[in-house]
């Protein structure tokens, strides 16, 4: 198979490097438009037309074209068809030619969502299987056995807040979550304003019982941090002004954060010039200290957004060899807006000034689901700083609520001639039991899954069946097939239910059942 490949000047050079990468026989043809998305069927038909297209089998154009490219097949009898919108997609496209139908209106990149994922995940990979030359680069080192640096993907540090107040169980059970979510290291909090040696050692030992990645110890407190240090703990957060000479003899061949603060005497300088003047001081003292891994973190403060994003960026350019920390939870855990949207924003921004590691917490219920969010985020930023391009289309996203490949079809408000239209305001909601009985519905975020118990009648104590499973289409075909309900108001609202707890399911969030009728508090 012999293909033809379409494209503008600015992408050509990047579109005959990336086709090289396929088996597949291709030719790269740049029209004289700078960008590729500006071409459309008919200017490619009329540049075409001096060529011997017939030569080959197939023809791809960029998919970001506008139109359908059945015009230029019905021009020169050749197939043409959308490639992908982005040059780093063509080697799994052109490799897939002979496994899929390629569409003339759709970009084959939706076509090839999964194995376009596949891809996105080998390319991480293929960073982790390079490990050992990339830690020879300037600004890399190893935490435990996670290698970190600006040549890997960011990695996420999942933070049991407050992990001191709590017990054993519960502790060991955030951690085992997080990191089965995609956290690299489990960062153990301790109480601002106290001191518990003794709290910090069995914590981190707790810890480092169930799970095998790195741990840190989150606390200024220097009798903790040494506590920690002889527990096991793999990393340090934090060294200051105010505590750095103490922990010298037991932390310096530890990987260690140290922050532009004093807490002794309360100093954080609010500006970024001397922020970033005083880490530089804080990180050549820690140096001459004996302090052998450094990581830098200018502090991400949520009512001074850019002022700390400036200070990051310019500690970044002045001193590009010591790994940057960014605490992006910090914003995240204040702000009354839903998590997703902030965590990518702000993973994006910590991409842009080269950071190795992020925080994620979830203290507060509207930050569930942070550590999962952060974990895609950075996968999504790896890669598109590797391609060179936006964090789009790259087989890995954030999309839950909303998504850009549907088209919605849009309503005829003309058919309302013929019909009668009625308005329903509000809820409607069943105020009579159903003769099956009711359902409760909950959501097991441990699991994964979302659960349907149904009691036969409000006095049961205990449930006649439990349904589970991922999505509410699955549970809600199943319970009207075992004829588990009987009245279509019920089975309507049992319908809304199930999708509000699957949204709950993919977001991290909690679910709350609306209807009183359907609330089993005893359960």
């Amino acid at each position: 198979m012999k293909v033809l490949l379409i494209t503008g000047t600015l992408a050509e050079d990047m579109v005959k490097r990336y086709s090289k990468e396929s088996s597949v026989e291709t030719e790269v043809v740049a029209l004289k438009i700078p960008v590729a998305a500006f071409l459309t069927p008919q200017t490619i038909v009329c540049a075409l037309k001096n060529m011997d297209v017939r030569s080959f089998n197939q023809i791809l154009v960029p998919g970001l074209v506008r139109g359908d490219t059945s015009e230029i097949s019905k021009a020169f009898g050749v197939p043409a068809f959308k490639g992908p919108r982005y040059a780093a997609d063509l080697p799994t496209v052109l490799d897939s030619l002979c496994e899929i139908q390629l569409s003339t209106v759709v970009p084959a990149c939706d076509s090839l969502r999964e194995k376009l994922e596949q891809k996105a995940l080998q390319e991480i990979e293929l960073a982790e299987q390079n490990r050992e030359e990339l830690l020879k680069k300037p600004g890399s080192m190893l935490i435990g056995n996670l290698a970190i640096g600006k040549d890997f993907p960011m990695r996420v540090m999942a933070e049991i807040v407050d992990a001191a107040l709590m017990e054993d169980d519960e502790i060991q059970r955030l951690a085992k979550r997080f990191v089965e979510v995609g956290a690299h290291i489990v960062d153990v909090g301790m109480v601002a304003g106290t001191s518990n040696p003794e709290n910090a050692a069995h914590i981190v030992k707790a810890v480092k019982a169930v799970v095998d990645v790195p741990v840190s110890i989150d606390t200024l407190n220097p009798e903790e941090i040494k506590a920690a240090v002889l527990a096991g703990a793999d990393m340090i957060l934090s060294a200051d002004a105010g505590n750095i000479e103490e922990i010298a003899p037991f932390a310096k061949n530890l990987p260690t954060v140290v922050i532009p603060t004093n807490q002794q005497e309360g100093y954080f300088p609010k500006k970024a010039q001397e922020r970033v003047e005083l880490l530089e001081q804080l990180v050549a003292k820690a140096k001459s200290l004996g302090f052998t891994k450094v990581l830098g973190d200018l502090i991400l403060e949520p009512s001074n957004v850019l002022e700390s994003l400036v200070a990051f960026r310019e500690f970044a350019n002045r001193n590009p060899v010591v790994p940057l920390f960014v605490g992006v939870s910090n914003v995240t855990e204040l702000f009354d807006a839903d998590s997703m949207g902030l965590n990518a924003l702000l993973t994006r921004l910590s991409a842009e000034v080269d950071a190795s590691i992020i925080l994620a917490t979830e203290k507060s219920v509207k930050a569930k689901g942070t550590v999962q969010e952060e974990v895609a985020a950075s996968k999504m930023m790896f890669l598109a700083k590797k391609r060179g391009s936006v964090p789009k289309d790259l087989g890995i996203d954030l999309l839950v609520l909303k998504d850009k490949r549907h088209l919605e079809e849009p309503y005829n408000r003309e058919i309302e001639e013929w019909a009668n239209v009625i308005a329903v305001n509000g809820k409607t909601e069943p105020s009579v039991m159903d003769e099956r009985g009711i359902f409760r519905i909950a959501v097991d975020h441990e699991e994964g899954c979302i659960v349907a118990m149904r009691f036969a009648s409000a006095e049961m104590d205990k449930p006649a069946e439990i349904l589970k499973g991922k999505t509410a289409e699955g549970i809600y075909g199943r319970i009207v097939g075992l004829g588990l309900v009987s009245r279509l108001d019920h089975a309507a609202y049992l319908g809304s239910e199930l999708a509000k707890a699957e949204i709950a399911l993919q977001t991290g969030k909690e679910y709350i059942q609306d209807n009183e009728l359907f609330r089993k508090k005893h359960c």
